[in-house]
């Protein structure tokens, strides 16, 4: 190769690095725009929707002057349901003790869509407590225990919403669960059980109960979890 066939190349290598020098950076940035208008557009699809779905349940429940706010929306699961979670100005933190956000599951098949919401079991919560106050004092005796926490659970089956009245959520909800911190003597649980097991047959009532028996000083010396006439299609009744 001539000193000047030799030149001619390491003229053109130096162009190309020259133009590489050049077109990356420009590669690049063009990458970033390309990606910011994808998480632009996303952003905004989702605000669209969180806003669209926020307004559905502000129309749903107008009546008690409430306004929701968008929390995040779960992947759809193996059973083909999907969740959207809210927090609300009168449910800021969602339940008392547990924080369990309002959701609305949602799911599609041969009739179309299909909506379920919890907003009727957060709104009933301290007032499905304060039902079941009279039979807790029966069987435990008044001042000696304590509501300690409680699960709130979806809707299976049951479409409540804001024309939904107590009583009747008193009647279908399932598996309503509540924990007790109790003082009361430890070797007549059976029989508190007993107590509280005639009164939710009398009433076809069902109840998940998580009991702590504690000591004078708070400090837990046995632990209970009783399901008592939890929901069947047709429950227990009393003899």
């Amino acid at each position: 190769m001539t000193t000047e066939e030799r030149g001619q190349e390491e003229q053109e290598r130096r162009q190309k690095k020259r133009i590489k020098r050049i077109l990356l950076p420009l590669l690049a940035l063009w990458l970033a725009v390309q990606l910011g208008k994808c998480i632009y557009r996303e952003e905004r699809r989702r605000l669209g929707y969180a806003h669209a779905v926020e307004q559905y349940m502000n129309r749903k429940y107008r009546k008690f002057g409430d306004r929701f706010r968008f929390y995040f929306e779960n992947e759809e699961r193996p059973n083909g349901v999907s969740t959207v979670k809210f927090y609300s100005e009168k449910f800021p933190d969602g339940a008392d003790y547990c924080y369990y956000p309002i959701e609305r599951d949602y799911w599609w098949d041969e009739n179309g869509a299909h909506y379920l919401d919890n907003y009727m079991c957060l709104w009933y919560q301290k007032k499905m407590w304060e039902a079941y106050v009279p039979f807790f004092d029966e069987a435990f005796g008044k001042g000696q225990y304590t509501i300690s926490g409680g699960a709130i659970l979806m809707p299976d089956w049951q479409d409540y919403g804001p024309e939904t009245g107590l009583e009747e959520y008193l009647n279908t909800a399932e598996s309503f669960s509540i924990a007790l911190d109790v003082k009361g003597d430890f070797t007549k649980s059976e029989e508190a059980i007993e107590i509280l097991r005639k009164r939710m047959v009398e009433r076809n009532w069902g109840l998940q109960l998580y009991i702590s028996y504690v000591d004078q000083d708070g400090n837990e010396i046995a632990y209970d979890r009783v399901g008592i006439n939890t929901y069947s299609i047709e429950r227990v009744k009393l003899d």
